[in-house]
C-alpha cells in the first residue's frame, strides 16, 4: 500500500520476456540498420537493459542461415553512439568465446563474422582479444574454429599486411600475449602451426624469429645467473682469503717465536761429549773361507773332493744286488698302464688265432668258392669259339 511503502518484485521475468519480444519484432520489422537503431533508442530502455539488447542482437544473428551484414552494422552504430554499448559488446564477446562449444557450426560462423566486422571497423577495441589463449591446453575444436573464422574475415576486410601491422602494435602487445604466445616454445610452435594451417602464415614471422633465437636467449639468461653467482662466490672467497692470510700470519709469527725459544734453550744446555770410536775386528770363521762368486775358477786341488765323491757313489752302486739295480731304473706303473698291457696281450692272442692253420684253411675255402664259376658262365665259355 501507499502507507507501508512495500515494493513488489516480479520473479516470473514477464518484463524481460516482453522486452525480448519487442526487440525481436523491432529488428524484423526494420528495413535497414539505421531505422532499427532509431526505433530501439526510442524505446527508453532502463539501466541494465542495454546488455539484453546486445544479447538479443547476437541471438538473432546466429539464427540466420547465412551471415547478414545488417547485424554487424547495427552493432557498429550502437558502439559508436555511447561507451556503455562498447562495454556491453565487450562482455558479450568474452561470454560468447567462453561458451562457444555450445554453439552449432552455423551459429558459430555467424557470431565470429559479426565480431570480425566490429573489430575491423574499430567499433570494438582489440584489447577484447586478451581472453583468447591459443595453446593446446586452453582451446578446443570449437574455439579454434571460432578464431579461424574471425581472423580469416579480418584478413579479407583489412588485408594481410595491415592485419600484421595491427598485431605488431606495441600498445596492443599485452592483449595479444595469449594469441601469439612467447612464454613457452611449445605454445609458440602450436600458434605457428595453427595460423599456417588456416592460410595466415605471414602473421607468424615474429614468432618464428623468436623461436629461432629462443635457445640463445635462454643461454644468455643462464650466463647472467652464473655470472651473478660467481661474483657473490668471489666476494666470499676474497673474505675467506683475507681471513686465512691473517690466520697464517699469526701462525707464522707464533712459529718464529717457538723457534727462537728452542734456539735459546739449545745454547743454554752443554753439548755432550761424543762416545769413543771402536775399531771393527775381523770376524773369525771356522775352517776354510768359501770362495766368493766373483772369484776366478777353482784350481785342480779344489776339484779333488768332487772326484772322490763320484768314486764313492760308483762303489756303492756296484755293491748293490742286481734286483735293486732293476728297480732303480724302472718306472712305477699306474693301474691304467696295467689295463693297457692287458689289452695288448689280448690283441696278440687274437692275431695268433687268425694266423692259425684252421683259420687259413677256412679263408682259402671261401676264396675258392668266390672263384668257382656259375653254370651260366660255364655255358657262355663253351659257346665261345
Amino acid at each position: 500500500g501507499e502507507d507501508g511503502g512495500m515494493m513488489i518484485q516480479d520473479e516470473t521475468q514477464t518484463n524481460l520476456l516482453s522486452l525480448r519480444r519487442t526487440i525481436y519484432l523491432t529488428i524484423m520489422s526494420s528495413l535497414d540498420y539505421e531505422e532499427c537503431a532509431h526505433k530501439m533508442l526510442k524505446m527508453e530502455l532502463k539501466p541494465g537493459q542495454d546488455q539484453e539488447v546486445a544479447n538479443m542482437l547476437i541471438e538473432c544473428c546466429s539464427q540466420e542461415r547465412s551471415y547478414q551484414k545488417f547485424y554487424g552494422l547495427l552493432g557498429q552504430r550502437f558502439c559508436l553512439l555511447n561507451e556503455s554499448w562498447v562495454q556491453c559488446f565487450d562482455g558479450t564477446f568474452q561470454q560468447q568465446y567462453a561458451t562457444v562449444h555450445r554453439l552449432e557450426t552455423n551459429k558459430l560462423r555467424n557470431v565470429a563474422k559479426f565480431f570480425a566486422q566490429l573489430f575491423y571497423s574499430d567499433a570494438l577495441p582489440w584489447t577484447s582479444m586478451s581472453c583468447i589463449h591459443l595453446n593446446e591446453e586452453e582451446t578446443n575444436s570449437s574455439s579454434r574454429i571460432f578464431v579461424k573464422i574471425l581472423y580469416q574475415e579480418l584478413s579479407e576486410y583489412m588485408g594481410l599486411p595491415k592485419l600484421n601491422e595491427r598485431l605488431r602494435d606495441p600498445f596492443l602487445s599485452l592483449s595479444f600475449e595469449g594469441l601469439l604466445p612467447r612464454d613457452n616454445p611449445k605454445n609458440t610452435r602450436f600458434a605457428i602451426n595453427f595460423f599456417t594451417s588456416i592460410g595466415l602464415g605471414g602473421l607468424t614471422d615474429d614468432l618464428r624469429e623468436h623461436l629461432r633465437n629462443a635457445p640463445k636467449m635462454i643461454l644468455a639468461q643462464q650466463q647472467d645467473v652464473l655470472s651473478s653467482s660467481d661474483s657473490s662466490s668471489d666476494q666470499s672467497e676474497s673474505d675467506s682469503d683475507s681471513s686465512s692470510e691473517s690466520s697464517s700470519e699469526s701462525s707464522s709469527s707464533s712459529d718464529d717465536d717457538r723457534r727462537r725459544k728452542k734456539k735459546k734453550r739449545i745454547k743454554a744446555t752443554p753439548s755432550p761429549s761424543p762416545p769413543p770410536s771402536r775399531k771393527k775386528e775381523p770376524s773369525r770363521t771356522r775352517g776354510k773361507q768359501r770362495p766368493s762368486r766373483s772369484s776366478p775358477k777353482a784350481t785342480p786341488q779344489q776339484q779333488e773332493p768332487k772326484r772322490t765323491r763320484a768314486r764313492v757313489e760308483r762303489s756303492r752302486s756296484r755293491s748293490r744286488s742286481p734286483g735293486d739295480r732293476r728297480t732303480i731304473g724302472r718306472k712305477k706303473h699306474s693301474p691304467d698302464d696295467a689295463d693297457d698291457r692287458e689289452e695288448r696281450r689280448r690283441e696278440r692272442e687274437r692275431g695268433s688265432r687268425r694266423h692259425s692253420p684252421h683259420s687259413s684253411r677256412h679263408h682259402n675255402e671261401s676264396r675258392d668258392r668266390k672263384r668257382s664259376p656259375s653254370p651260366g658262365e660255364m655255358k657262355r665259355s663253351h659257346r665261345r669259339p
